[in-house]
């Protein structure tokens, strides 16, 4: 009576498979045999599934067995093949040069990936495990590259929506970054008005603003437009880098003007400080 199997093949990524292969086995602890077998140039191992053979009764334990594996291979490809094609993909479709990609592959790619509310790595994994168990629903024998150049479409379709996703967090993130830059080479022009600048942000969105004496600077030095709520931030921003304040203090009451106090913080560096309560901030309660 046959048992059941399926070998693997693969050209470029035998150390990653044997390894997860042989954590199914132990930390999982499916009962697995593994078998590197002489196959020329590709690498070949079988795993044959212990104590099971081709009989009715044994079909539903071995697709039980065939998702374990399925799950193996699926983050196999997912730590070894996927970085290679992204970057190809990166290089070919969307012409980027060699530092713009490894830039993107430890920023943008990473924090896409990294992020707990987008579950984007699980999904990839969810699609290609569902093709890797459709093709052994009819075959014994996997080749890992020809499998993803033929097989994986869905995966790859949703892979390069991720990639087109991460591609345009990057040219944001270079455009903040210019913007940042830009800000902080006016700054470097503008004679400092006060040595330190404290801007209040109340509980109702109301800004306020003080020199380090105390003096209320928003009817004397600043237009009425200060006051109001509806007010751009990048009113504020201008006005701030305008002022040159050697420091600068926030005092933040409540959640407004986020993008703002952000920007300050990039522009300003060590030179920016966050007051978590004080005289001033009692002042605009």
């Amino acid at each position: 009576m046959q048992t059941y199997y399926v070998d693997v093949a693969t050209e470029n990524y035998k150390d990653s498979l044997y390894s997860n292969l042989q954590n199914l086995r132990t930390k999982e602890g499916l009962p697995i045999e593994l078998y590197e077998l002489d196959n020329g140039t590709n690498y070949l191992v079988r795993c044959v599934y212990a104590n099971l053979k081709r009989q009715e009764q044994d079909r539903l334990l071995a697709r039980i067995y065939n998702y374990y594996f399925a799950s193996t291979l699926a983050e196999t490809i997912l730590q070894t093949w996927e970085e290679v094609y992204v970057k190809k993909v990166l290089f070919k479709e969307y012409k980027m040069a060699k530092n713009d990609v490894e830039r993107l592959m430890s920023q943008s790619w990473f924090r896409l990936n990294n992020k707990e509310d987008t579950y984007l790595p699980e999904t990839r994994k969810h699609i290609l495990v569902k093709a890797i168990l459709e093709f052994l629903d009819s075959n014994n024998r996997l080749n890992i590259e020809g499998f993803l150049n033929f097989r994986a479409n869905l995966y790859k379709c949703e892979l390069k929506k991720q990639i087109a996703q991460a591609v345009n967090n990057y040219l944001l993130d270079q455009e903040h970054e210019e913007f940042i830059r830009i800000l902080k080479k006016f700054l470097l022009t503008q004679r400092p008005v006060y040595n330190t600048l404290h801007l209040v942000i109340n509980q109702t969105g109301e800004v306020v603003f003080y020199d380090d004496r105390g003096r209320n600077l928003s009817k004397d030095y600043l237009e009425d437009k200060w006051m109001q709520l509806e007010m751009h931030e990048d009113f504020l921003i201008g006005s701030i880098l305008k002022c040159a304040p050697h420091s600068l203090v926030i005092h933040r009451r409540a959640d407004y003007y986020t993008g703002m106090v952000k920007i300050m913080g990039e522009v300003f560096e060590d030179r920016i400080s966050y007051c978590q309560g004080c005289y001033l901030c009692m002042l605009t309660n």
